[in-house]
């Protein structure tokens, strides 16, 4: 029977995306006519930073997307890092245009800063913040409701851009304000320039830190890892011993294995029946989690072989 839970989610996710590279889109070209009109490299550097969005909205489209085709031949654990690897090119491609930014500013305030139209350039910052802030808020919540690392990476992205649209806005009206009455004013603007490629930057390293960690299989969060060691601990009657427990995450998805150490003459089917239970709460409990439990008999030497009618909770054979 189909997931409709699953494709309700991808529906919302690319639905979301697919907002944001239209919007993006919108501003990237109105902030780059207005920047050239205006000849504010603070404009032209957030016009470049909203073109960066409409490609990081289209990839996070496109590993969206794969992520929730099912396993196949070649992927028999999913395509859930398609998502991860989607935030480490997004980082990358971020870290670059910061750079680029970085020295534009620095040649223009070596060889001089000439600015015009600036009310206009007010204007589209102003409609800049409202969209990149109500586009952020809505993008970083449908991002966590799913857990989608490509969503929360270009939500964040959005976000930080706030901070850019808002302080480029900030810069214009003082030199709007303060142009006539103190002498290179202007130069406000390629530093302003300059702090937005930092801004940009240090978003840029925290994406890729969080995509690297998932991409190289890093453990899951204490916090997942603690309801796991709980469902132990209330099974811990049914079974000896557990060990080589690992527990992963590929985008949404986790991957938890381990294995059960069992009195040697259980049945084989009290055993499915203890590992099936386990799996099914810890299931219940972690969402997106597939949960696999290797049986192992213990060495016919512990007190539950020797006495197995002594031990509570055991399951003895008929």
């Amino acid at each position: 029977m189909p997931d409709n839970s699953q494709d309700e989610s991808f529906k919302e996710k690319d639905r979301w995306n697919m907002i944001s590279i239209y919007l993006n889109g919108l501003l990237f070209i109105s902030k780059l006519v207005v920047g050239i009109m205006t000849m504010a490299i603070s404009i032209i550097s957030d016009s470049i930073d909203s073109g960066i969005d409409v490609i990081t909205s289209a990839m996070a489209r496109y590993s969206v997307k794969k992520a929730h085709e099912p396993a196949d031949e070649d992927h028999s654990y999913g395509h859930g890092k398609y998502e991860n690897l989607s935030g480490l090119i997004q980082a990358i491609v971020i870290i670059l245009i910061a750079l680029a930014i970085i020295l534009e500013a620095g040649r223009r305030m070596i060889v001089g800063v000439l600015l015009e139209n600036l009310d206009i350039g007010i204007a589209i910052m102003v409609v800049s913040v409202i969209t990149k802030l109500g586009l952020s808020q809505k993008m970083l919540g449908v991002a966590k409701k799913h857990e989608s690392i490509a969503m929360e990476a270009n939500a964040c992205n959005l976000r930080a851009d706030v901070w850019i649209s808002l302080g480029v806005l900030i810069s214009l009206v003082i030199i709007r304000l303060a142009g006539p009455y103190i002498e290179n004013i202007e130069y406000i603007d390629p530093i302003f320039a300059i702090m937005i490629g930092l801004v940009i930057m240090r978003a840029a390293f925290g994406i890729a830190k969080r995509s690297s960690r998932d991409l190289l299989d890093g453990q899951l969060p204490p916090e997942e890892l603690a309801v796991i060691q709980e469902v132990m601990a209330r099974h811990k009657t049914d079974y000896l011993e557990y060990h080589r427990l690992r527990a992963r995450k590929s985008g949404s998805e986790r991957h938890i294995d381990m294995h059960l150490v069992v009195p040697k003459d259980i049945s084989l089917e009290d055993a499915h029946e203890i590992t099936d239970e386990i799996e099914k709460e810890i299931q219940a409990r972690i969402n997106n989690a597939t949960v696999v439990i290797h049986v192992e008999p213990c060495l016919g030497e512990c007190e539950a072989c020797r006495n197995p009618g002594n031990i509570n909770g055991y399951r003895e054979k008929d």
